[in-house]
Protein backbone atom coordinates (compact mmCIF):
# COMPACT_ATOMS: atom_id res chain seq x y z
CA UNK A 1 0.00 0.00 0.00
CA UNK A 2 2.49 2.72 0.85
CA UNK A 3 5.40 1.28 -1.67
CA UNK A 4 2.35 1.71 -4.58
CA UNK A 5 1.21 5.00 -3.28
CA UNK A 6 4.77 6.76 -3.06
CA UNK A 7 5.59 5.12 -6.52
CA UNK A 8 2.60 6.50 -8.03
CA UNK A 9 3.39 9.85 -6.57
CA UNK A 10 6.64 9.88 -8.14
CA UNK A 11 5.67 8.82 -11.53
CA UNK A 12 2.32 10.98 -11.36
CA UNK A 13 3.68 14.26 -9.98
CA UNK A 14 7.42 13.85 -11.50
CA UNK A 15 8.55 11.51 -14.26
CA UNK A 16 5.89 11.60 -16.43
CA UNK A 17 4.83 15.47 -16.72
CA UNK A 18 8.60 16.32 -17.36
CA UNK A 19 8.93 13.27 -19.82
CA UNK A 20 5.97 13.57 -22.11
CA UNK A 21 5.33 16.09 -24.67
CA UNK A 22 1.75 16.71 -24.78
CA UNK A 23 2.45 18.73 -28.13
CA UNK A 24 5.01 16.49 -30.15
CA UNK A 25 2.50 13.51 -28.70
CA UNK A 26 5.74 11.19 -27.66
CA UNK A 27 8.19 10.96 -24.86
CA UNK A 28 11.14 13.02 -23.97
CA UNK A 29 13.95 12.19 -22.51
CA UNK A 30 15.98 12.73 -19.34
CA UNK A 31 18.34 12.53 -16.83
CA UNK A 32 17.28 11.72 -13.20
CA UNK A 33 19.84 13.16 -10.58
CA UNK A 34 18.95 12.02 -6.98
CA UNK A 35 20.47 12.86 -3.72
CA UNK A 36 20.90 10.21 -0.48
CA UNK A 37 17.73 11.05 0.61
CA UNK A 38 15.96 10.77 -2.58
CA UNK A 39 17.96 7.48 -3.63
CA UNK A 40 16.03 5.86 -0.26
CA UNK A 41 12.68 6.45 -1.53
CA UNK A 42 13.19 6.00 -5.00
CA UNK A 43 15.05 2.55 -4.44
CA UNK A 44 12.23 1.60 -1.68
CA UNK A 45 9.01 1.30 -4.09
CA UNK A 46 10.61 1.42 -8.23
CA UNK A 47 13.10 -0.79 -9.73
CA UNK A 48 15.65 0.48 -12.43
CA UNK A 49 13.51 -0.86 -15.65
CA UNK A 50 10.17 0.99 -13.85
CA UNK A 51 12.05 4.24 -14.39
CA UNK A 52 14.00 3.73 -17.29
CA UNK A 53 10.22 2.72 -19.02
CA UNK A 54 9.40 6.47 -17.79
CA UNK A 55 11.89 7.94 -20.35
CA UNK A 56 14.82 8.35 -18.00
CA UNK A 57 18.15 7.22 -19.84
CA UNK A 58 20.59 7.19 -16.79
CA UNK A 59 20.06 7.87 -13.55
CA UNK A 60 22.87 9.48 -11.19
CA UNK A 61 23.80 10.17 -7.74
CA UNK A 62 24.07 13.83 -6.78
CA UNK A 63 26.88 13.82 -4.30
CA UNK A 64 29.30 12.13 -7.06
CA UNK A 65 31.24 13.24 -9.69
CA UNK A 66 29.21 13.35 -13.03
CA UNK A 67 29.69 13.47 -16.27
CA UNK A 68 28.15 16.28 -18.22
CA UNK A 69 25.55 15.92 -20.52
CA UNK A 70 24.88 19.65 -21.93
CA UNK A 71 22.31 18.75 -24.31
CA UNK A 72 20.03 16.58 -21.77
CA UNK A 73 17.28 17.60 -19.28
CA UNK A 74 17.92 16.97 -15.83
CA UNK A 75 15.03 16.05 -13.29
CA UNK A 76 16.40 16.48 -9.91
CA UNK A 77 14.63 14.86 -6.51
CA UNK A 78 16.62 16.22 -3.46
CA UNK A 79 16.19 17.29 0.03
CA UNK A 80 16.10 20.84 0.64
CA UNK A 81 19.65 20.30 2.59
CA UNK A 82 22.74 22.98 2.15
CA UNK A 83 24.66 20.15 0.85
CA UNK A 84 22.16 19.22 -1.98
CA UNK A 85 21.46 22.92 -3.28
CA UNK A 86 25.51 23.19 -3.38
CA UNK A 87 25.54 20.60 -5.86
CA UNK A 88 22.89 21.83 -7.65
CA UNK A 89 23.94 24.87 -8.29
CA UNK A 90 27.53 23.92 -9.29
CA UNK A 91 25.87 21.51 -11.97
CA UNK A 92 24.49 24.98 -13.75
CA UNK A 93 27.24 27.37 -13.40
CA UNK A 94 30.23 27.58 -16.02
CA UNK A 95 33.52 26.75 -14.54
CA UNK A 96 36.02 28.04 -16.77
CA UNK A 97 36.42 29.18 -20.44
CA UNK A 98 37.48 25.72 -21.10
CA UNK A 99 34.47 23.99 -19.59
CA UNK A 100 32.00 26.48 -21.26
CA UNK A 101 28.52 24.42 -20.55
CA UNK A 102 26.72 23.66 -17.92
CA UNK A 103 26.36 19.55 -17.13
CA UNK A 104 23.12 19.77 -18.22
CA UNK A 105 20.59 21.70 -20.60
CA UNK A 106 18.04 22.14 -18.10
CA UNK A 107 16.77 21.30 -14.74
CA UNK A 108 13.40 20.49 -13.19
CA UNK A 109 13.91 20.19 -9.20
CA UNK A 110 11.39 18.76 -7.15
CA UNK A 111 12.20 19.09 -2.97
CA UNK A 112 11.19 16.48 -1.02
CA UNK A 113 9.97 18.52 1.84
CA UNK A 114 9.61 22.88 2.09
CA UNK A 115 12.63 24.40 1.57
CA UNK A 116 13.55 27.12 4.03
CA UNK A 117 14.24 31.02 3.39
CA UNK A 118 17.90 31.59 3.53
CA UNK A 119 18.30 28.32 1.59
CA UNK A 120 16.09 29.24 -1.24
CA UNK A 121 17.64 32.92 -1.30
CA UNK A 122 21.14 31.03 -1.95
CA UNK A 123 19.58 29.08 -4.97
CA UNK A 124 17.88 32.30 -6.21
CA UNK A 125 20.55 34.67 -6.27
CA UNK A 126 22.49 32.03 -8.46
CA UNK A 127 23.71 31.98 -11.78
CA UNK A 128 21.93 28.48 -11.82
CA UNK A 129 17.98 29.71 -11.64
CA UNK A 130 17.87 31.17 -15.13
CA UNK A 131 18.26 27.44 -16.04
CA UNK A 132 15.87 26.00 -13.38
CA UNK A 133 12.29 25.32 -15.53
CA UNK A 134 10.61 23.85 -12.37
CA UNK A 135 11.47 24.55 -9.03
CA UNK A 136 8.16 22.58 -6.62
CA UNK A 137 7.67 21.00 -3.24
CA UNK A 138 6.15 17.61 -3.34
CA UNK A 139 5.96 16.87 0.28
CA UNK A 140 7.22 13.46 0.42
CA UNK A 141 9.31 13.44 3.85
CA UNK A 142 8.46 9.33 5.11
CA UNK A 143 10.06 6.26 3.28
CA UNK A 144 7.94 3.20 2.45
CA UNK A 145 10.23 0.28 3.53
CA UNK A 146 7.24 -2.28 3.04
CA UNK A 147 3.75 -2.10 2.20
CA UNK A 148 2.63 -1.39 5.73
CA UNK A 149 5.68 0.03 7.44
CA UNK A 150 7.34 3.56 6.79
CA UNK A 151 10.39 5.30 8.01
CA UNK A 152 11.24 9.32 8.48
CA UNK A 153 14.35 10.34 8.60
CA UNK A 154 15.03 12.46 11.53
CA UNK A 155 18.07 14.63 9.61
CA UNK A 156 21.49 15.42 10.53
CA UNK A 157 20.21 16.19 14.21
CA UNK A 158 19.65 13.13 16.06
CA UNK A 159 15.90 13.07 17.07
CA UNK A 160 14.72 16.06 15.33
CA UNK A 161 11.07 15.75 16.26
CA UNK A 162 9.96 18.40 14.13
CA UNK A 163 11.57 16.32 11.14
CA UNK A 164 10.04 13.66 12.60
CA UNK A 165 6.52 15.45 12.81
CA UNK A 166 7.02 16.74 9.44
CA UNK A 167 7.52 13.46 7.91
CA UNK A 168 4.56 11.83 9.67
CA UNK A 169 2.40 14.91 8.40
CA UNK A 170 3.44 14.05 4.73
CA UNK A 171 2.55 10.50 5.16
CA UNK A 172 -1.05 11.45 6.33
CA UNK A 173 -1.77 13.78 3.62
CA UNK A 174 -0.48 11.47 0.90
CA UNK A 175 -2.84 8.85 2.19
CA UNK A 176 -5.46 11.78 2.67
CA UNK A 177 -6.30 10.88 6.23
CA UNK A 178 -6.63 13.40 9.27
CA UNK A 179 -6.66 11.13 12.29
CA UNK A 180 -7.20 11.52 15.48
CA UNK A 181 -3.69 12.01 17.37
CA UNK A 182 -2.87 10.89 20.31
CA UNK A 183 0.66 10.56 22.47
CA UNK A 184 2.10 8.89 25.20
CA UNK A 185 1.51 10.74 28.38
CA UNK A 186 4.96 9.31 30.04
CA UNK A 187 7.06 11.00 26.72
CA UNK A 188 6.93 14.68 26.71
CA UNK A 189 8.64 14.79 23.21
CA UNK A 190 5.69 12.53 21.85
CA UNK A 191 3.29 15.55 22.65
CA UNK A 192 5.38 17.78 20.77
CA UNK A 193 5.11 15.49 17.79
CA UNK A 194 1.65 15.33 17.41
CA UNK A 195 1.12 18.92 18.37
CA UNK A 196 3.50 19.66 15.28
CA UNK A 197 1.45 17.20 13.16
CA UNK A 198 -2.26 18.92 13.80
CA UNK A 199 -0.28 22.23 12.94
CA UNK A 200 0.67 20.92 9.59
CA UNK A 201 -2.58 18.90 8.93
CA UNK A 202 -4.40 22.32 9.68
CA UNK A 203 -2.31 24.18 6.88
CA UNK A 204 -2.48 21.60 4.06
CA UNK A 205 -6.33 20.84 5.21
CA UNK A 206 -6.00 17.36 5.05
CA UNK A 207 -9.60 15.79 5.63
CA UNK A 208 -9.90 11.74 4.87
CA UNK A 209 -11.03 8.39 6.06
CA UNK A 210 -11.48 6.99 9.84
CA UNK A 211 -8.18 6.53 11.29
CA UNK A 212 -5.81 6.49 14.57
CA UNK A 213 -2.50 7.75 14.73
CA UNK A 214 -1.09 6.94 18.46
CA UNK A 215 3.19 8.60 18.62
CA UNK A 216 5.08 6.32 21.27
CA UNK A 217 8.75 5.93 22.55
CA UNK A 218 10.77 2.80 22.18
CA UNK A 219 10.56 2.90 26.71
CA UNK A 220 7.11 1.31 25.94
CA UNK A 221 8.63 -2.01 25.06
CA UNK A 222 12.30 -2.62 25.71
CA UNK A 223 12.27 -6.31 25.82
CA UNK A 224 11.20 -6.91 22.37
CA UNK A 225 14.63 -5.32 20.77
CA UNK A 226 16.25 -7.80 23.03
CA UNK A 227 14.77 -11.07 21.99
CA UNK A 228 16.06 -13.34 19.68
CA UNK A 229 13.23 -14.23 17.09
CA UNK A 230 12.64 -17.00 15.46
CA UNK A 231 10.76 -15.96 12.68
CA UNK A 232 12.58 -15.10 9.06
CA UNK A 233 13.08 -11.97 8.70
CA UNK A 234 13.80 -11.35 12.12
CA UNK A 235 16.64 -13.99 12.19
CA UNK A 236 17.88 -12.95 8.66
CA UNK A 237 18.11 -9.59 9.49
CA UNK A 238 19.82 -10.27 13.10
CA UNK A 239 22.17 -12.65 12.48
CA UNK A 240 22.78 -13.03 8.31
CA UNK A 241 24.25 -10.49 5.66
CA UNK A 242 20.80 -9.63 4.85
CA UNK A 243 20.19 -5.58 4.44
CA UNK A 244 18.06 -3.46 2.59
CA UNK A 245 16.10 -6.80 0.81
CA UNK A 246 19.44 -8.10 -0.14
CA UNK A 247 20.70 -11.24 0.84
CA UNK A 248 24.39 -12.04 0.41
CA UNK A 249 25.23 -14.98 0.64
CA UNK A 250 28.25 -17.46 -1.08
CA UNK A 251 26.95 -19.54 -4.25
CA UNK A 252 28.34 -23.50 -5.24
CA UNK A 253 31.10 -22.01 -6.61
CA UNK A 254 32.14 -20.21 -3.35
CA UNK A 255 31.22 -16.69 -4.96
CA UNK A 256 29.58 -13.56 -3.37
CA UNK A 257 25.88 -13.81 -4.83
CA UNK A 258 23.17 -10.72 -3.92
CA UNK A 259 19.46 -11.70 -4.55
CA UNK A 260 16.80 -9.12 -3.31
CA UNK A 261 14.28 -10.62 -0.75
CA UNK A 262 11.15 -8.13 -1.14
CA UNK A 263 7.29 -7.84 -1.37
CA UNK A 264 7.43 -8.24 -4.93
CA UNK A 265 8.63 -12.30 -4.29
CA UNK A 266 5.71 -14.29 -3.15
CA UNK A 267 7.91 -16.93 -1.83
CA UNK A 268 9.01 -14.01 0.70
CA UNK A 269 5.95 -12.82 1.32
CA UNK A 270 4.37 -16.47 2.32
CA UNK A 271 7.86 -16.94 4.63
CA UNK A 272 9.16 -13.87 6.09
CA UNK A 273 7.23 -14.06 9.25
CA UNK A 274 6.94 -17.88 9.80
CA UNK A 275 8.91 -19.86 12.37
CA UNK A 276 12.16 -21.55 11.33
CA UNK A 277 11.20 -24.91 11.61
CA UNK A 278 8.07 -24.00 8.90
CA UNK A 279 10.90 -21.83 7.09
CA UNK A 280 12.98 -25.43 6.61
CA UNK A 281 9.91 -27.02 5.77
CA UNK A 282 8.87 -25.08 2.72
CA UNK A 283 12.02 -24.80 1.40
CA UNK A 284 12.55 -28.01 0.96
CA UNK A 285 9.10 -28.58 -0.51
CA UNK A 286 10.51 -25.66 -2.86
CA UNK A 287 13.80 -27.84 -3.28
CA UNK A 288 11.54 -30.99 -4.57
CA UNK A 289 9.57 -28.78 -6.67
CA UNK A 290 12.92 -27.58 -8.78
CA UNK A 291 13.77 -31.20 -8.79
CA UNK A 292 10.92 -32.20 -10.28
CA UNK A 293 11.24 -29.45 -13.00
CA UNK A 294 14.72 -30.48 -13.66
CA UNK A 295 13.85 -33.76 -14.15
CA UNK A 296 10.95 -33.34 -16.62
CA UNK A 297 12.73 -30.78 -19.14
CA UNK A 298 15.66 -33.70 -19.39
CA UNK A 299 13.35 -36.29 -20.69
CA UNK A 300 13.17 -37.48 -23.90
CA UNK A 301 10.73 -35.20 -25.84
CA UNK A 302 9.07 -34.62 -28.98
CA UNK A 303 10.85 -30.59 -30.93
CA UNK A 304 7.39 -29.22 -30.02
CA UNK A 305 7.94 -30.51 -26.07
CA UNK A 306 11.47 -29.55 -26.57
CA UNK A 307 10.54 -25.67 -27.87
CA UNK A 308 8.08 -25.35 -25.18
CA UNK A 309 11.21 -26.06 -22.48
CA UNK A 310 13.17 -23.81 -23.84
CA UNK A 311 10.36 -20.82 -23.81
CA UNK A 312 10.02 -21.93 -19.84
CA UNK A 313 14.02 -21.78 -19.50
CA UNK A 314 14.03 -18.37 -18.22
CA UNK A 315 11.63 -18.80 -15.80
CA UNK A 316 12.85 -22.25 -14.44
CA UNK A 317 16.70 -20.51 -13.91
CA UNK A 318 14.90 -17.74 -12.10
CA UNK A 319 13.06 -20.32 -9.41
CA UNK A 320 16.50 -22.17 -9.27
CA UNK A 321 18.30 -18.64 -8.26
CA UNK A 322 15.42 -18.22 -5.37
CA UNK A 323 15.34 -22.03 -3.92
CA UNK A 324 19.02 -21.24 -3.99
CA UNK A 325 18.88 -18.46 -2.35
CA UNK A 326 16.29 -19.74 0.24
CA UNK A 327 17.93 -22.51 0.37
CA UNK A 328 21.27 -20.67 1.59
CA UNK A 329 19.28 -18.60 4.32
CA UNK A 330 17.51 -21.37 5.99
CA UNK A 331 20.60 -23.24 6.26
CA UNK A 332 22.38 -20.56 7.97
CA UNK A 333 19.54 -19.57 10.04
CA UNK A 334 19.08 -23.25 11.29
CA UNK A 335 23.25 -24.00 11.89
CA UNK A 336 23.51 -20.79 14.32
CA UNK A 337 20.14 -21.66 16.22
CA UNK A 338 21.31 -25.33 16.58
CA UNK A 339 24.84 -24.13 17.23
CA UNK A 340 24.56 -21.98 20.06
CA UNK A 341 21.05 -20.78 20.22
CA UNK A 342 18.50 -23.07 21.50
CA UNK A 343 18.83 -23.35 25.01
CA UNK A 344 19.63 -19.31 24.75
CA UNK A 345 16.46 -18.13 23.02
CA UNK A 346 14.17 -20.74 25.54
CA UNK A 347 15.56 -18.70 27.91
CA UNK A 348 15.08 -15.82 26.80
CA UNK A 349 11.37 -16.16 26.23
CA UNK A 350 10.85 -17.98 29.48
CA UNK A 351 11.90 -14.88 31.07
CA UNK A 352 10.22 -12.71 28.91
CA UNK A 353 6.61 -14.22 29.11
CA UNK A 354 7.74 -15.43 32.99
CA UNK A 355 6.66 -18.64 32.28
CA UNK A 356 8.18 -22.12 31.25
CA UNK A 357 6.38 -23.97 28.07
CA UNK A 358 4.28 -25.59 29.85
CA UNK A 359 2.94 -22.36 31.80
CA UNK A 360 4.91 -22.52 35.35
CA UNK A 361 5.71 -19.07 36.96
CA UNK A 362 9.50 -18.57 36.82
CA UNK A 363 10.88 -17.29 40.58
CA UNK A 364 13.55 -14.92 40.31
CA UNK A 365 16.05 -17.50 41.91
CA UNK A 366 15.45 -19.94 39.15
CA UNK A 367 15.95 -17.70 36.64
CA UNK A 368 19.10 -16.77 38.06
CA UNK A 369 20.22 -20.29 38.36
CA UNK A 370 19.88 -20.78 34.77
CA UNK A 371 21.04 -17.37 34.10
CA UNK A 372 24.31 -18.31 35.18
CA UNK A 373 25.20 -20.88 32.66
CA UNK A 374 25.05 -18.32 29.77
CA UNK A 375 26.80 -15.23 31.27
CA UNK A 376 30.41 -16.64 31.32
CA UNK A 377 32.92 -15.64 29.48
CA UNK A 378 32.91 -18.09 26.60
CA UNK A 379 29.58 -16.62 25.59
CA UNK A 380 29.96 -13.70 23.45
CA UNK A 381 29.53 -10.58 25.16
CA UNK A 382 26.75 -9.34 23.49
CA UNK A 383 24.42 -12.10 24.53
CA UNK A 384 25.48 -11.91 27.39
CA UNK A 385 24.24 -8.46 27.90
CA UNK A 386 21.04 -8.93 26.38
CA UNK A 387 20.20 -11.98 28.88
CA UNK A 388 20.86 -9.69 31.73
CA UNK A 389 18.87 -6.75 30.33
CA UNK A 390 15.91 -9.02 29.46
CA UNK A 391 16.23 -10.51 33.37
CA UNK A 392 16.22 -6.83 34.57
CA UNK A 393 13.19 -5.83 32.77
CA UNK A 394 10.88 -9.13 33.18
CA UNK A 395 11.89 -11.10 36.56
CA UNK A 396 13.89 -9.04 37.77
CA UNK A 397 12.48 -5.75 37.08
CA UNK A 398 12.35 -5.09 41.17
CA UNK A 399 15.86 -5.95 41.24
CA UNK A 400 18.36 -2.84 42.55
CA UNK A 401 21.41 -1.72 41.32
CA UNK A 402 23.39 -3.53 44.06
CA UNK A 403 21.82 -6.53 42.75
CA UNK A 404 23.14 -6.56 39.35
CA UNK A 405 26.26 -5.20 40.46
CA UNK A 406 26.76 -8.75 42.00
CA UNK A 407 25.62 -10.66 39.79
CA UNK A 408 28.26 -8.60 36.79
CA UNK A 409 30.68 -9.40 39.25
CA UNK A 410 30.79 -13.07 38.29
CA UNK A 411 31.19 -12.53 34.68
CA UNK A 412 33.63 -11.19 32.40
CA UNK A 413 31.65 -8.26 30.89
CA UNK A 414 33.88 -4.96 30.28
CA UNK A 415 33.46 -2.38 32.39
CA UNK A 416 32.55 0.38 29.52
CA UNK A 417 29.49 -2.22 29.16
CA UNK A 418 28.23 -1.88 32.72
CA UNK A 419 27.36 1.83 31.68
CA UNK A 420 25.21 0.44 29.15
CA UNK A 421 23.28 -1.68 32.43
CA UNK A 422 23.21 1.31 34.51
CA UNK A 423 21.80 3.19 31.89
CA UNK A 424 19.12 0.70 31.28
CA UNK A 425 18.38 0.91 34.95
CA UNK A 426 17.90 4.28 34.34
CA UNK A 427 15.31 4.15 31.49
CA UNK A 428 13.56 0.40 33.33
CA UNK A 429 12.64 3.40 36.44
CA UNK A 430 10.97 5.74 33.80
CA UNK A 431 8.64 2.83 32.65
CA UNK A 432 6.78 1.37 35.81
CA UNK A 433 3.78 3.52 36.02
CA UNK A 434 2.84 2.29 32.56
CA UNK A 435 -0.01 -0.39 32.98
CA UNK A 436 1.66 -1.93 29.59
CA UNK A 437 4.52 -2.90 31.96
CA UNK A 438 2.46 -5.11 34.71
CA UNK A 439 3.14 -8.90 34.61
CA UNK A 440 1.23 -11.23 31.81
CA UNK A 441 -0.64 -14.61 32.24
CA UNK A 442 1.25 -17.00 30.75
CA UNK A 443 0.30 -17.34 26.62
CA UNK A 444 -2.55 -20.27 26.21
CA UNK A 445 -1.36 -21.12 22.75
CA UNK A 446 -0.01 -23.61 20.56
CA UNK A 447 3.03 -21.65 19.58
CA UNK A 448 6.40 -22.97 19.21
CA UNK A 449 8.11 -22.87 22.25
CA UNK A 450 11.00 -20.17 21.28
CA UNK A 451 8.27 -17.62 19.65
CA UNK A 452 5.75 -17.06 22.82
CA UNK A 453 6.42 -13.63 23.38
CA UNK A 454 3.85 -10.75 22.03
CA UNK A 455 5.45 -7.41 21.33
CA UNK A 456 3.52 -4.95 23.79
CA UNK A 457 2.40 -2.96 20.73
CA UNK A 458 -0.25 -5.87 20.10
CA UNK A 459 -2.02 -4.80 23.56
CA UNK A 460 -1.58 -1.42 22.33
CA UNK A 461 -3.30 -1.98 19.12
CA UNK A 462 -6.01 -4.20 20.24
CA UNK A 463 -7.27 -1.42 23.16
CA UNK A 464 -7.01 0.89 19.85
CA UNK A 465 -9.48 -1.48 18.28
CA UNK A 466 -11.34 -1.94 20.86
CA UNK A 467 -12.10 1.63 21.60
CA UNK A 468 -10.68 0.40 24.96
CA UNK A 469 -7.18 2.89 25.43
CA UNK A 470 -6.99 4.63 28.68
CA UNK A 471 -7.09 8.67 27.76
CA UNK A 472 -4.83 9.36 30.86
CA UNK A 473 -2.48 7.59 29.78
CA UNK A 474 -2.58 8.36 25.65
CA UNK A 475 -4.59 11.92 25.37
CA UNK A 476 -6.06 13.05 22.49
CA UNK A 477 -4.58 16.43 20.46
CA UNK A 478 -7.45 18.64 19.27
CA UNK A 479 -10.50 17.34 18.68
CA UNK A 480 -12.36 14.89 20.88
CA UNK A 481 -12.45 11.45 19.16
CA UNK A 482 -15.83 11.57 18.64
CA UNK A 483 -16.42 15.10 16.95
CA UNK A 484 -13.45 13.50 15.12
CA UNK A 485 -14.76 10.56 14.22
CA UNK A 486 -17.89 11.82 12.96
CA UNK A 487 -15.68 14.25 10.64
CA UNK A 488 -14.11 11.46 8.60
CA UNK A 489 -17.52 9.44 7.94
CA UNK A 490 -18.50 12.42 5.70
CA UNK A 491 -15.68 11.61 3.58
CA UNK A 492 -16.54 7.56 2.25
CA UNK A 493 -17.24 5.81 5.09
CA UNK A 494 -20.66 7.41 6.64
CA UNK A 495 -22.36 7.77 3.05
CA UNK A 496 -25.07 5.05 1.79
CA UNK A 497 -23.63 3.24 -1.29
CA UNK A 498 -20.04 3.69 -0.97
CA UNK A 499 -18.15 0.96 0.32
CA UNK A 500 -16.53 1.46 4.07
CA UNK A 501 -12.44 2.16 3.60
CA UNK A 502 -10.94 -0.05 6.22
CA UNK A 503 -10.23 1.62 9.62
CA UNK A 504 -6.39 2.74 9.69
CA UNK A 505 -4.22 2.48 13.07
CA UNK A 506 -0.99 3.99 12.30
CA UNK A 507 1.60 3.81 15.22
CA UNK A 508 4.44 5.45 15.37
CA UNK A 509 7.56 4.48 17.79
CA UNK A 510 10.09 7.22 18.28
CA UNK A 511 13.59 5.30 18.82
CA UNK A 512 13.42 2.37 16.45
CA UNK A 513 11.01 -0.72 15.72
CA UNK A 514 11.51 -4.39 15.84
CA UNK A 515 11.07 -7.27 13.25
CA UNK A 516 8.45 -8.59 15.86
CA UNK A 517 6.59 -5.63 15.79
CA UNK A 518 6.62 -5.67 11.71
CA UNK A 519 5.29 -8.98 11.60
CA UNK A 520 2.68 -7.82 14.72
CA UNK A 521 1.19 -5.39 12.35
CA UNK A 522 0.43 -7.77 9.62
CA UNK A 523 -1.30 -10.24 11.67
CA UNK A 524 -3.48 -8.19 13.40
CA UNK A 525 -4.28 -6.18 10.43
CA UNK A 526 -5.59 -10.20 9.20
CA UNK A 527 -7.45 -10.40 12.33
CA UNK A 528 -9.37 -7.46 12.34
CA UNK A 529 -10.90 -5.13 9.89
CA UNK A 530 -8.15 -2.41 10.29
CA UNK A 531 -5.13 -1.55 8.39
CA UNK A 532 -2.53 -1.35 10.72
CA UNK A 533 0.60 0.77 9.73
CA UNK A 534 3.42 1.18 11.49
CA UNK A 535 6.80 3.70 11.46
CA UNK A 536 9.85 4.49 13.39
CA UNK A 537 12.87 6.52 12.50
CA UNK A 538 14.93 3.59 12.75
CA UNK A 539 14.22 -0.24 11.96
CA UNK A 540 15.98 -2.36 14.84
CA UNK A 541 18.13 -5.36 15.15
CA UNK A 542 19.37 -6.35 18.60
CA UNK A 543 22.68 -5.46 17.73
CA UNK A 544 21.14 -1.92 16.60
CA UNK A 545 19.49 -1.41 20.08
CA UNK A 546 22.35 -2.23 22.12
CA UNK A 547 24.69 0.47 20.07
CA UNK A 548 21.72 3.67 20.35
CA UNK A 549 21.93 2.41 24.17
CA UNK A 550 25.58 2.89 24.37
CA UNK A 551 25.34 6.47 22.90
CA UNK A 552 22.27 7.20 25.07
CA UNK A 553 22.59 10.24 27.46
Amino acid sequence: MLRTLVKNQILDQILRPQNYDAKLGHRKFSVLILDKAAIEIVNSCLNMNEVFEEGVTLVEDLSKAREPMPSMDAIYIMAAIPESIDSLIADFTKKSKFSPENSYKTGHVYFLEPCNDDLFRKLAKSSAVRHLKTLKEIDLGFRPVESQIFTVNPGPIPMDMLKIADGIASLCSAMNINPVLRFHSDYAQSAEICYRIDQKLKETKTEGSDADLIVIDRSFDLISPLLHESTLQAMASDLTDFQNGIYRFKGNQAEIKEIPLDETDPIWLDLRHKHLAEVLTSVQKLTKELKQMHEASTQNKSAKDVQSTIRQLPVYLKKKAKAEAYLSLAEECREKYFKSLEKIILLEQDMAVEHTPEGCRITDSQAVGRLSAFIQPTIPTETRLRLILIFMLSIGRDKDEQFFQRLLHHTDIPADEYQLVLKMLRWRAKTQSSPFQRRRAPPVDERFPSSRWDPKIKNLIQEVQQKKLDEREFKVVGLKTEQRTAMSARYGGGLTGRPREKRKIIIFVVGGITYSEIKTAYEMSEKTNTTVILGSDAILTPARFLETLRHRQ
